[in-house]
């Protein structure tokens, strides 16, 4: 086997000393010494050469996503004596349609644990912080999109991932592996878990006759749901042209974008339930009263419309709500036709506030 460049063979060093005559105790002394070193250089160069494609920190970069490896040990091949690496390696944590996909290298522990902390770094596998989000034996692991909140420009969030290896359930310690994660709104919606609150499409045809008063005074029942567009006759404003076109772009837009809904609700006026069936979203649409402006409880519209937007969806899909301004309800009120407000369940009885969504903003969502 031949050395590093600039070193001689032992075979040949050997074969040019081996003979006999005038001098050969000298020689056979100089080949003694020449044996000694140079079994040295050969024994350094291949314990050098055991380690040249061990303990490389990976980039795990994939669209958005990316992981840094911590140290993975010494000694030969990873770990001390040659061995599997003291501590895991090359954590890898990417977005692949609803879930969040995690690899690692195990370490010569028989376990791993993964924990996630957002926008820090988890101080330890035990980090009272954090989420425990994988133990055992594997060196995969998957956890569901909906787990997580997007990333947005008013509320920026990463997440820190961290694997440790465990020498037995619960214990687990030393050098972690981290990998970093945010995920875009896009990616988000694709996993579902979120509640979409639309105010209906452009609407400006007709009036709505308020002195026909509430459900429970009017004399003329239902005179809200008309979908009546001659303005003689029309009691409820009508999506116009525009509205009719906008609606039917969005809901084109969102379906492409593939997110998936599980559930429509509707403001029983015209101009909502017409929005909500003209986008298309999948599901039957509901009429709603609780988010029906005016014509029942007014007063408690912003609340029941929040506690709509809190209820979690069924596994991997959205809800949609659309509805009205013109109440005092937050960032609701001042939501444009056709625009949605984007609220994330939080499990607690309350509702996170993600963004606004433009009516012509879906397909290029990040």
């Amino acid at each position: 086997m031949e050395g590093p460049p600039g070193q001689e063979r032992v075979s040949g060093t050997m074969t040019m000393l081996t003979g006999r005559g005038r001098g050969s105790r000298k020689k056979k002394k100089s080949m003694k010494k020449v044996l000694v070193v140079t079994s040295l250089i050969v024994g350094s160069w291949g314990a050098a050469s055991g380690c040249t494609d061990e303990g490389k920190a990976g980039d795990t970069t994939s669209g958005r996503t990316s992981g840094s490896a911590a140290s993975t040990g010494s000694g030969g091949m990873g770990g001390a004596g040659g061995g599997p690496a003291i501590d895991p390696s090359d954590l890898n944590a990417l977005v692949a349609g609803g879930y969040v996909e995690l690899s690692w290298m195990t370490s010569s522990k028989p376990a791993s644990r993964i924990v996630r902390v957002e926008n820090t770094m988890p101080s330890g596998p035990d980090d009272p912080m954090a989420t425990v989000v994988y133990e055992g034996a594997g060196a995969k692991a998957s956890e569901p999109l909906r787990n997580l909140v997007a990333t947005t420009k008013e509320a920026p969030r990463t997440y820190h991932y961290a694997v440790y290896g465990c020498d037995a359930p619960g214990s687990c310690g030393g050098g972690p592996a981290t990998a970093e994660l945010e995920v875009t709104l896009g990616q988000a919606l694709v996993g579902g878990g979120y509640n979409m609150v639309f105010r209906h499409a452009a609407a400006d045809v007709c009036e709505d006759a308020f002195e026909l008063g509430t459900a429970a005074e009017t004399s003329s029942p239902g005179w809200w749901k008309s979908c009546d567009s001659n303005c003689v006759t029309a009691t409820a404003r009508q999506l116009n042209a525009q509205g009719v076109s906008q609606a039917e772009q969005m809901g084109i837009a969102i379906k492409d974008r593939g997110f998936p809904f599980g559930r429509v609700l509707a403001s029983e006026f015209c101009r909502c339930m017409r929005t909500a069936e003209l986008m298309n979203l999948g599901p039957m649409v509901e009429e709603n009263q609780g988010i029906t402006g005016f014509a029942y409880d007014e007063a408690g519209r912003c609340a029941a419309t929040m506690a709509l937007a809190a209820e979690a969806p069924a596994p991997g899909t959205n809800g949609a709500l659309v509805g009205h301004s013109g109440h005092q309800c937050g960032v609701l009120d001042a939501l444009a036709w056709g625009e949605a407000a984007v609220y994330k369940p939080d499990g607690k009885g309350g509702a996170i506030y993600i963004t606004r969504v433009d009516s012509s903003a879906w397909a290029a969502l990040p």
